[in-house]
């Protein structure tokens, strides 16, 4: 076999190339000396001039196809030299480097031109539904860039890799004139591979546990399925495994004379859960709960993989009493004032978050997984985020976002105080292994980069959904590739939920004709649509 044959067995199909046309430059602004802060390798030099250097992918072409850009800084003044982008932000084809320069706002890396783009610090009276201020996502500039202080002009080595591996060097030296500088003619990055997928960005390095929980079939013992269960996830993944029973005895798989191997065990038990809707009695319901031990960072990733690919046929995925819980340790990595700042964007983008789960864990339906923005006080997004500010201890946050302690929330923050950890508890129980991997590397991006990031703005009323569920994958979670994920999850979603209500209304069809209509709909049969129309406050 030839070469090229051989490479195109190794790849499948040929691939047409894919072009992408960009342009680079840098804003810049001149420091006052109060404002300049001095380096830190010398503490002598006073760091004037305030610069973003930037890729703006031009409209018309797919970002989409750039995996990241690294700006890799030819200057030894630099503690970190090197600065990777691989989320761009969307920015108006029509603003150009000099206003960008001008309106840069405080010393940060953080990418964010969230206000140029239809984001109000303030709420204004509301007005007529209207098209959305931020520009179409064909139609706009997607700006890949990092932004630095110095105190001379800096070499660079910019780097742009593809989705595909493929790869594009282009030196460039910043500008420091009032207005920037931006260059011209526009280039061009070819992706020779443009099929491959974005793939998710490397795992956050936090410590979480997680908690599955499966409805189990009522006409299937219970005590023996705990054990089957646990022997099938120990044969496949040889991690330590330690069964509760309800009679409080243990029993052990796979544990060692290592004193450790406790606290690197998973436990099996079984558990109680009471599934209540409006208009529907609370039962309980067998449920098979599966607990990690601390995981950290990919490594944690891994081992999911392995006990997930070992459940058996009997955990339920379909049960409505099933759920996926993350808990995220933040014990000694967030202060006050970044728990704030999380709180506040969970309860921004609490709709659209619904918007990508299953009808069952949205809005306030859930016995187990309540709305946080339902039940703090506030009539909109500006008056919580006010109440969320005046937080000054952590008692007084989770008493803000939990006002019941009999109940559990989306974002429940009940044993933050004492265990240190917040826990994510909407979604549905799955055995799939990148629905539940896809999940936790959801919710260590949403932790961390709300931490880092700055406070979030106010949504203005006219946000629609779509825009809301954009906004939180381009200035939170800044992964493309779970964007895509859950972006595919909500259209599917959407497309069981309008083929079960068109199921059920050609059952229900010939007693309707037998019957006079009072109008009313329920608000089941139009969950699916109130995700197509303007977001309430």
């Amino acid at each position: 076999m030839n070469p090229s044959a051989a490479s195109i067995a190794a790849d499948g199909p040929q691939q047409s190339p894919a072009s992408v046309e960009f342009t680079l430059g840098n804003t810049y602004r001149l420091l006052d000396e109060s404002e300049a802060s001095f380096d830190k390798l010398t503490g002598t030099h006073s760091k004037i001039h305030d610069w973003a250097l930037y890729i703006d992918v031009l409209p018309g072409s797919d970002p989409d196809f750039i995996d990241r850009v690294t700006f890799e800084m030819q200057d030894k003044s630099f503690v970190k030299s090197s600065f990777t982008c691989h989320s761009p932000i969307r920015i108006r084809s029509n603003v150009g480097s000099a206003y960008l320069g001008k309106i840069s706002g405080a010393r940060n890396n953080n990418n964010s031109q969230e206000k140029q783009i239809g984001q109000d610090t303030e709420e204004k009276p509301k007005d007529a539904p209207s098209m959305s201020s931020r520009p179409h996502g064909n139609l706009c500039r997607w700006r890949f860039s990092t932004r630095q202080q110095t105190y001379g002009a800096v070499d660079v080595q910019i780097s742009i890799r593809g989705r595909g591996g493929s790869k594009l060097t282009i030196p460039y030296r910043i500008v420091l004139n009032e207005g920037g500088n931006e260059s011209y003619p526009t280039m061009v990055f070819v992706e020779k591979r443009p099929n491959h997928a974005l793939k998710p960005m490397k795992m956050m390095n936090v410590k979480y546990i997680l908690e599955m929980k499966f409805g189990l079939d009522q006409g299937i013992s219970t005590s023996s399925t705990l054990y089957e269960s646990a022997k099938s996830v120990f044969s496949r993944s040889k991690i330590p495994i330690r069964v509760l029973s309800e009679d409080g005895y243990s029993e052990e798989f796979g544990f060692t004379k290592k004193k450790s191997a406790a606290s690197t065990a998973w436990s099996f038990k079984l558990d109680y859960s009471s599934r209540d809707k409006i208009e529907q009695l609370s039962r309980e319901h067998d449920v098979l709960s599966i607990s990690s031990p601390n995981l950290s960072g990919g490594h944690g990733l891994n081992e999911c993989y392995k006990i997930i690919e070992g459940l058996p046929w009997h955990c339920n995925v379909s049960s409505l009493v099933g759920s996926l819980h993350v808990r995220i340790d933040v014990s000694s990595t967030l202060s006050i004032e970044q728990l704030v700042k999380l709180c506040m964007n969970f309860i921004k983008y609490e709709e659209s978050i619904d918007s990508f789960m299953p009808s069952h864990r949205r809005d306030d339906h859930c016995c187990d997984c309540r709305s946080n923005k339902r039940h703090i006080k506030g009539g909109n997004n500006k008056e919580r985020n006010n109440l969320l500010s005046k937080c000054k201890t952590v008692q007084e946050l989770v008493d803000c976002m939990n006002p019941s302690k009999e109940q559990c929330y989306k974002l429940n923050l009940s044993c933050l105080v004492e265990l240190g950890y917040i826990e994510f508890r909407q979604h549905e129980s799955s055995k799939d292994k990148t629905t539940v991997t896809n999940w936790i590397r959801y919710c260590a991006a949403f932790v961390k980069n709300s931490a880092r990031l700055r406070s979030p703005l106010s949504l203005k009323e006219t946000t629609s959904i779509e825009e809301e569920f954009d906004l939180l994958f381009e200035y939170v979670v800044k992964d493309r590739a779970l964007r895509n994920f859950y972006r595919d999850r909500r259209d599917s979603i959407e497309a069981q939920e309008r083929e079960r209500q068109m199921a059920e209304a050609a059952v229900k069809e010939p007693s309707d004709e037998m019957s006079i209509s009072d109008g009313s709909s329920s608000e089941e049969s139009t969950h699916t649509d109130r995700f197509k129309r303007l977001r309430t406050t």
